[in-house]
Formats: C-alpha cells, sequence, structure tokens
C-alpha cells in the first residue's frame, strides 16, 4: 500500500494542503504528522523522509498525539486555496487509519450475458477503424436543437416529465404553475410586447413633422405620399395609405415541396466481379450547368460490407446520410448480434424512397447499393426516386445510363459472366468509363471516387482519385454539332 499512498505527486499535493493547515490553524498538527508518517515512510529503514520515527501505537484520527515539526520545514510563501484545509480536515474526519485502496472483488455471478456482447462487438468495431465518439461529434442530428423533443417523445415522457422530482408535492410541484409560467405562455407575452413596442413606435412616427423643402413646395415624393424617414424609404405613408401590411411576406398557403432539382450530382457506375462490386462516382456537383462544387463526395460507407452511390440532387443526399448514419448507429449498439447486408440495406432504402413519393414530396435521387448480401456474394441493385428497384451485374445512373452501360456490358454480360471477371478488369472497365463521361458528359469531372467491396477486405474507398491517360486528339476531326470530319 505505501507504493500506492506515496507516488510523488500525491505527496507534494498533500504537503501543500497541510502547509495551509498549519498557516490557518484550522486543525491541529496531529493530523499532520500522521498523514505525513503514514503517506511518507521508508519500509527499510523505519523512517520518515525526515528522520522520524514511525508510530508503533494505533492511530485514532486527530485525537493520537501530537508531533512537532520545525519551521524551517515548512514554506509558506505560496497562497494556497481556502478551500483545502477543509478538504483535508474532512479526509483525516473520516479515513480509517490505515486505509484500504484495493480494488474491491467483483460481485458474484458472471457478467450479464447482453453486456458482455455489446462490448465485444464495441471492441470488434474498434479493431476496424470504427470509433463512436467521433460519428457522435460528426452527427448533424445530435447538433439539433430539437433534439430532447424527439428523446422525450420516443420514449413517451410529457412536456411536464423533464421537470418531475422525487420531491413531495408540497415542496415541489411542477404541474402547480400558472400557465404563463411556461416557456408557451412566455413566448405569447414576449410576443405580444414586441406587438405593443411596433405599435407605439408606429404612433410615435405618425407624430413627427415631414421634412419639407425650403422652396415651400412639396417634393413629388411627398406629393405621391412617400415616406421620407430613412428607415421606410419608398413605403406608402402610414397617416396616408394606412399601416403598412406585411401580412403578404407571410404565405399562408399549402406547403410546396421540391419540384425540380437544384444543386445535382451525375453518373454512378458500379459492376460486379467474382469476389465483389466495384463502384464509382465523380466528385463534381453542379448548380443547373454551372460546374460549382468540385469536391462533393456521393458513395457512403454503411458497416464496412457496403457502400451507397447517390444520383441526383445533393441536399436529399444529405438527408438520406443523415438516416443512414442513425440507422448505422442504432445498429452497432444493437446487442442482436446481427448486421445489416447490402440487401437489407437496400430494402430499406427502397421503402423510404417508396414512402416519400406516396407523400408527393419524393427524394430526387437514384441510388445504387453495392456489397454483400446474408451469404457474402456479391449484390448490386438500384432504387429512384418512385420507389422502383432492379438488380443487374452493372448499373449506372444519369449519363452513364447511356454512355457507360454499353461499355460495362461488354465485360459483364450477364450473371453467368460475373464468376469469370477479375477485379483488375472491373476497376479497369470503370476507370474507362469515367473518362469517357468526362469527354461526353458536360456535368462530370475529372476528379472521381472509387470503392472496391470484397469479403476479405471489407470497403476499400479512394475518393481523390485523378483520371489518367487523357487524349483530346478526336476533337481535332469533329466540326459543328454532326459526326462531320475536316
Amino acid at each position: 500500500m505505501a507504493e500506492l499512498v506515496g507516488y510523488g505527486s500525491s505527496e507534494e499535493d498533500l504537503v501543500d494542503e497541510d502547509l495551509d493547515i498549519k498557516r490557518k490553524g484550522r486543525i491541529s498538527n496531529a493530523s499532520f504528522n500522521k498523514r505525513k508518517v503514514i503517506d511518507g515512510n521508508d519500509k527499510e529503514t523505519g523512517q520518515t523522509p525526515n528522520g522520524a520515527e514511525i508510530l508503533k501505537a494505533p492511530l485514532v484520527g486527530p485525537q493520537a498525539p501530537p508531533v512537532r515539526i520545525s519551521d524551517s520545514d515548512v514554506d509558506i510563501s505560496t497562497p494556497l486555496s481556502p478551500y483545502n484545509s477543509n478538504r483535508l480536515a474532512v479526509r483525516n474526519l473520516t479515513l480509517p487509519p490505515f486505509p484500504n485502496f484495493d480494488i474491491p472483488s467483483s460481485p458474484p455471478g458472471s457478467p450479464p450475458p447482453e453486456m458482455t456482447r455489446k462490448f465485444d462487438n464495441f471492441l470488434q468495431l474498434k479493431k476496424q477503424g470504427i470509433h463512436f465518439n467521433e460519428k457522435l461529434a460528426d452527427s448533424s442530428a445530435l447538433k439539433n436543437p430539437m433534439l430532447l423533443q424527439k428523446l422525450m417523445t420516443s420514449a413517451g415522457l410529457a412536456e411536464n416529465d423533464q421537470y418531475a422530482t422525487t420531491l413531495p408535492t408540497n415542496l415541489w410541484n411542477p404541474t402547480g404553475f400558472p400557465d404563463w409560467a411556461y416557456k408557451e405562455g412566455l413566448a405569447k407575452s414576449q410576443q405580444h410586447m414586441t406587438e405593443e413596442r411596433k405599435a407605439e413606435s408606429t404612433r410615435t412616427q405618425r407624430e413627427r413633422l415631414d421634412f419639407v423643402p425650403a422652396g415651400g413646395s412639396q417634393s413629388l415624393a411627398h406629393a405621391h405620399g412617400m415616406n421620407h424617414f430613412p428607415q421606410a424609404w419608398g413605403r406608402p405613408r402610414d397617416d396616408v395609405y394606412g399601416a403598412y401590411d406585411s401580412s403578404y411576406l407571410h404565405s399562408n398557403g399549402p406547403k410546396a415541396h421540391t419540384s425540380s432539382p437544384i444543386v445535382t450530382g451525375t453518373s454512378v457506375l458500379a459492376v460486379k466481379f467474382k469476389d465483389g462490386v466495384v463502384i464509382a462516382a465523380d466528385n463534381l456537383a453542379s448548380y443547373g450547368s454551372l460546374a460549382r462544387f468540385a469536391d462533393v463526395k456521393r458513395l457512403r460507407i454503411f458497416n464496412q460490407r457496403t457502400v451507397v452511390g447517390f444520383g441526383g440532387d445533393v441536399s436529399d443526399m444529405q438527408y438520406l446520410d443523415r438516416l443512414l448514419l442513425s440507422l448505422d448507429l442504432e445498429e452497432n449498439y444493437s446487442s442482436s448480434g446481427h448486421d445489416l447486408n447490402a440487401q437489407n440495406l437496400h430494402t430499406y432504402l427502397a421503402k423510404v424512397m417508396y414512402k416519400r413519393r406516396s407523400d408527393i414530396n419524393p427524394l430526387w435521387n437514384q441510388l445504387l447499393v453495392a456489397g454483400l448480401d446474408s451469404e457474402d456474394r456479391p449484390f448490386l441493385s438500384s432504387v429512384d426516386l418512385l420507389g422502383t428497384t432492379f438488380s443487374s451485374p452493372t448499373l449506372a445512373t444519369g449519363f452513364g445510363a447511356h454512355l457507360a452501360q454499353p461499355l460495362l456490358r461488354k465485360v459483364v454480360g450477364d450473371e453467368a459472366n460475373v464468376k469469370s471477371v477479375t477485379r483488375e478488369q472491373a476497376v479497369n472497365a470503370i476507370k474507362e468509363c469515367m473518362k469517357v463521361l468526362f469527354y461526353r458528359d458536360a456535368r462530370s469531372l475529372d476528379k472521381y471516387s472509387i470503392a472496391v467491396i470484397t469479403k476479405e477486405s471489407g470497403v476499400e474507398l479512394k475518393e481523390n482519385e485523378q483520371l489518367e491517360g487523357q487524349s483530346w486528339a478526336f476533337a481535332e476531326m469533329i466540326k459543328g454539332y454532326g459526326t462531320q470530319t475536316v
């Protein structure tokens, strides 16, 4: 126990605290010397570092006989906290003479199996480089100020339950306050006061004198009843036309949803091979016809076995990304021992897209889900904004469905050919298609992301790949808009 109690940093803190006690005179020197003898003794010599003999009699707290020390051993030049003496007094009065700092033994019985599975799952994910603290810190859902209301609704708690306590109702009754004391009543009172201040400001403004030109004739703006005050230039005068009606600024009509996407991403390509799937998408997000954002990653990893590629509206892609992050956290915290594979995730996304379509508020995206199914076989499928799903050994969205699909089908014609395609062939075919899209698609970019999903290596994602071996020599032979040659 001497090794646990007498290490250097604790000894220095203890001396500082005891010096403060001696200077302020709040406790006798007996407690100081007892702690000094207990914590600073030497096993071999049986003496303290100052040469004092160790007390042989049992120590009984602050009633032990005092042992004096010389004033030369005390350095009171450094001011100490006024709370140190109180803390040390409580500690000396409550600690036993020989405290036991050993870690207590485990309770009887084995740990709960469910808790053991959770810890095993966390350790396994940590070995794969998945850290939940980082995910939680980056989660925009947890930064939502309305998160508390959602959690309370999910837990079945009412609004007043957040003020509940174990105290009796005569001491604290959260439901006994008047209506104006709650946040809703305070918000109404604040709104009422704001409206009164606006009305008072309007009345004061009407009582002010208007500017009159030196010539004695009114200006043209004044003759037409326009306001000259700087805060209301160009606005009709209230005393001529009545109070300004700003209700048109607040639309009370039906809620409108997105009818056409604004910032969009173009093609996503994917192809199966005998051991997995290759998927790629460029990093460009176009604002209409403007190549506005050149660093938008449109491939998302899900649980190290699945990659989702997004084509279409970028804002809807961000919504789906937050949805998948919440689902990933929920699945990783689950103790069931099962995780979602690519086929499960595709079914989930299909239900989400179909539900939003049925609400007449579709998500303007086409998704490619690539990964491994429950039997670790290559899986590739698509879902669009209507919730329509289909699978194929090669898939592409956007312009890639017209330009890249014919090239990919030359490599993988049908499911029977998948087993004969190697990883190198699939990767080279995707890279060649990305080059063709950069040549022909005005909404594409020469920087792209590519991911390879296999059973052995999981997901291998590269997000800043550059097209290589570009050649624009064919452009010299083309003139006009057709296939004419020079």
